[in-house]
């Protein structure tokens, strides 16, 4: 497909290339400068202790380097000490957390130490941020590529997410990236193009399970497209680097692999069947629909709109013939290509979500891999969008030159991303919360019975409070004990406080509770639905007339 005259001033490599790291670097100063006014969050306790302890074995393996002598830091017990000392909670691949652990390393020196630790995830979206936009810009038109960019960016979970050391995240980053070195390196001749896909399939796999769909849409795309021997076996010897390489990034399945990749993968999956408040109601495990509304529910209207017009486009160009005596125009095979490739890895973290085959729960975070594409899609979108009414302009005024037109549209269709983004200002800290328009925002979310939050970042306001009113040794109760200890190690919550919860302790044995509006978890402590039904909240924290949480003094303090 030749590029239309509205693209061609964003077609030059330079000028793409300057672009794209153009918008990574505002993605980065942006995430950056507001790493510290998200709340801890409910796994990040665990993967930053992961974190300090994968450090700590580097530190070993160092010395050992600097020795000559590796024998004590290969052996299983050093390993299994820094690695996995907790087989029960510790049931996810490192690379995610040796990434935190590198930034931290990195940056501490003028980072505090939770920002340091997400810095890793904040780098990576930038990474995204770059690659969506150089990816769309390539098979379409620089300016799908702009909108594609800006649509993750402007999507507020999205956003969110970037801020976090929180694995969920990272999944959706070496995803794309190993999908768009496929995209780029299927054709190429030789093994190294095959090694280096592998290899980023490896690192996808190093973060988490839910890359084992990858080679499915890779196979599909390749029936669809290729249908020769040579690409099958490319894509298997991709498989196979891929597993040998997440082999090789975790030290744990160094010994004993076989029955410890098994134990990896049996831990894992116990979760797949949770409880879910949803539509109002806790189901045993969610329904098969629960992925798809909670994409339309959380994802902005203008941006829905856009992924479904660019869908469109890509399979109305899969029944386009070329007219009788002409060719196929390579770029636009070109286009096609990339067009399914997006579509079907949009869809499937969705169906494998929706297949019961692995845990969907709290929200977009399990399947949030759908959500870059779902933004290149948005771009093709837009670009859709944008040739059809310069060609109705052209078609009503012919012969006049379009180029004031072209930017007054370019500008009049760029408005559409306003509202995503003051949706951001006005909900930023808790995106997380986020609803889109198509549910009525937060308020319609809640009166049709969506969660309303579901991680703990709005423990964080409950600091302040409990610092200045709690007399010295009060009882705090919390869901989530382990992300106030955490701000207790931070120095931020008095230390006298004796911090307890989840299904260890009843709130009603506290002298305070902190309750986030997380719904599914009142059934495991039904304590809590008797608190915020009889009692009245000493502080609470609201955002567009919802409750996110409340503190409750239960009983005088001893």
């Amino acid at each position: 497909m030749s590029h239309p005259p509205l693209a061609q001033g964003l077609q030059s490599s330079q000028r793409r290339v300057a672009l794209a790291l153009a918008l990574a670097l505002v993605a980065l100063l942006t995430i950056v400068a507001t790493l510290s006014d998200v709340g801890i969050t409910w796994d990040e306790p665990l993967y930053i202790k992961a974190s300090r302890g994968y450090m700590g074995w580097m530190g070993l393996l160092k010395q050992g380097l600097l020795q000559g002598d590796l024998g004590e830091a290969l052996t299983d017990a050093a390993i299994v000490r820094g690695w996995m000392p907790h087989p029960t909670l510790e049931l996810h691949p490192p690379l995610g957390k040796i990434l935190f652990g590198f930034a931290w390393a990195l940056s501490r020196g003028f980072l505090a130490e939770l920002p340091a630790f997400r810095l890793a995830n904040a780098a990576l979206f930038s990474l995204l941020v770059a690659l969506v936009f150089w990816m769309v810009s390539s098979a379409y038109d620089g300016v799908s590529g702009l909108f594609a960019a800006f649509s993750l960016v402007l999507m507020p979970r999205m956003f969110l997410h970037a801020h976090l050391a929180n694995i969920d995240t990272t999944v959706a980053i070496t995803w794309f990236v190993a999908m768009y070195l496929f995209w780029r390196l299927e054709s190429k001749r030789g093994w190294v193009p095959v090694v280096l896909v592998g290899i980023a399939y490896g690192a996808a796999l190093g973060t988490k399970m839910n890359a084992l769909v990858m080679p499915l849409v890779w196979g599909v795309w390749v029936l669809l497209f290729r249908r020769n021997l040579r690409s099958v076996c490319r894509l298997a010897a991709v498989g196979l680097v891929g597993a040998t390489t997440f082999v090789a990034m975790w030290p744990w399945l160094w010994h004993d692999t076989l029955n410890r990749a098994l134990y990896y993968v049996l831990m894992a999956s116990r979760f797949k069947d949770r409880p879910q408040f949803y539509l109002g109601g806790i189901l045993p495990h969610v329904p098969w629909h629960y992925p798809f509304v909670i994409t339309l529910a959380v994802v902005p209207v203008i941006i829905t709109s856009m992924y479904l017009v660019g869908s469109w486009r890509v399979l109305a160009g899969s029944f386009r013939h070329p007219a009788p005596g002409t060719s196929r125009d390579p770029s636009s095979s070109r286009a096609n290509e990339t067009g399914w490739l997006l579509i079907l890895n949009a869809l499937a973290p969705l169906l494998f979500a929706a297949s019961g085959l692995q845990a969907s729960y709290s929200g977009e975070r399990h399947f949030i891999p759908t959500y870059p594409y779902l933004a290149c899609l948005a771009g093709v979108g837009f670009g859709l969008a944008l040739s059809t009414m310069l060609s109705a302009w052209q078609r009503a005024y012919p012969g006049r030159r379009p180029g004031g037109v072209r930017t007054a549209l370019i500008l009049l269709l760029g408005l559409l991303l306003v509202p995503p983004g003051l949706a951001i200002a006005q909900v930023h800290p808790y995106e997380l919360s986020y609803y889109s328009e198509l549910v009525g925002g937060m308020r319609g979310a809640a009166s049709k019975g969506m969660e309303t939050t579901f991680w703990c970042e709005t423990y964080k306001d409950a600091l302040p409070y409990l610092n200045r009113s709690a007399a010295p040794g009060a009882a705090v109760w919390a869901e989530n004990p382990f992300v106030l200890r955490l701000y207790q190690s931070y120095g931020v919550l008095r230390q006298d406080l004796q911090v307890t919860g989840g299904d260890v302790v009843s709130p009603l044995a506290a002298d305070y509770a902190v309750i986030q509006m997380r719904q599914t978890s009142f059934q495991y402590t039904p304590e809590v639905a008797r608190i915020l039904r009889d009692e009245t909240p000493v502080f609470s924290l609201q955002e567009s007339g919802v409750a996110l949480m409340h503190v409750f003094r239960l009983q005088a303090e001893r």
